[in-house]
Formats: structure tokens, C-alpha cells, sequence
């Protein structure tokens, strides 16, 4: 049996997942350092970052990851922040039309229209560099179905 690659609807899932434990990472440490030193460390979420946070890593992994993977860090690092900014203004917009957007930059400095803040872009550089390491990670794996792979011959693509 010959390996594939892992499905799309699994890559979500662990990108939603990640997406998720970084914010919530994030925000404790920012309410931590520089609004309360809660030592409780409460992170914040939505349930809205499933979505966001999975098909944007989806979407990120299709559209930029796989153009720029042979560019130089420091393009990739671009693409991925103007990505980034792309999908998280875009989201936020759609979210707003509801009254669903979690978020509001509005009194953050360099907001655009509540819904970005430039404020953020090393946090973002990061994640960037994070996601890549999951995306590389994902397409190393070696995936197969269960009954398929059940007699143990499993052959590693190339």
C-alpha cells in the first residue's frame, strides 16, 4: 500500500487546533504582562476560531506555503503576514455584518478599522513561522486507511 497525504478535513482540524492554543497562549500572556498579572494565565477564545483558524491554515498552506516554500524567509514571512492580515480582515468584516466578531482593535494603535492592529505583527511573524513547521510536519507524515494499511505493508511515497 502506497502512502498519501493527509486529508484536507484532518489538516483543519489541526490547524484549528493550533490556531486556538495560540491564541489562547497569546492573550494570557498579553492580559499577563501587560493588563493584570493574573497568574490564573486565562487566555480567551471563539468559537468562530474553528473556522478561522483551520481553513485559513488550510487556505495558507494551498495558496502560500506551496508557491513560496523555496523562497527566502524572509519573502515567505511577508506573504504569510499580508496573508495573514488579508484573511483576518476578511473574516472580521464578515463576523461584523453579524454582530459576531470576537474581536475589536479599535483602541489599539495602528487598527484598521478595529479589525487589524499592526500592533500585533510580531506575534503574527511568529505564528508564521509556527504554521510552517505544521505544514512540514503534515506532509511528512505517512497516511493510509485503516483497511488498507492493516496487512503492515505500507510503502512510503515519494
Amino acid at each position: 500500500m502506497v502512502c498519501t497525504d493527509v486529508p484536507a478535513a484532518v489538516k483543519l482540524w489541526v490547524y484549528s487546533i493550533q490556531g486556538i492554543l495560540y491564541e489562547l497562549c497569546f492573550t494570557a500572556m498579553f492580559n499577563f504582562f501587560l493588563i493584570s498579572p493574573d497568574v490564573r494565565l486565562m487566555g480567551e477564545s471563539s468559537i468562530w476560531s474553528i473556522w478561522i483558524y483551520g481553513m485559513g491554515g488550510l487556505l495558507n498552506e494551498y495558496a502560500v506555503y506551496s508557491k513560496m516554500r523555496t523562497k527566502h524567509r524572509v519573502l515567505r514571512i511577508l506573504a504569510n503576514l499580508i496573508y495573514t492580515y488579508v484573511w483576518e480582515y476578511s473574516n472580521g468584516v464578515v463576523l461584523r455584518a453579524f454582530g459576531a466578531c470576537p474581536w475589536d482593535y479599535s483602541e489599539r494603535r495602528w487598527n484598521v478599522h478595529g479589525l487589524i492592529t499592526f500592533e500585533y505583527v510580531p506575534a503574527w511573524i511568529f505564528a508564521g513561522l509556527l504554521h510552517e513547521e505544521m505544514i512540514k510536519l503534515l506532509q511528512s507524515v505517512c497516511w493510509c486507511q485503516k483497511k488498507s494499511c492493516a496487512n503492515g505493508n505500507v510503502e512510503k511515497r515519494e
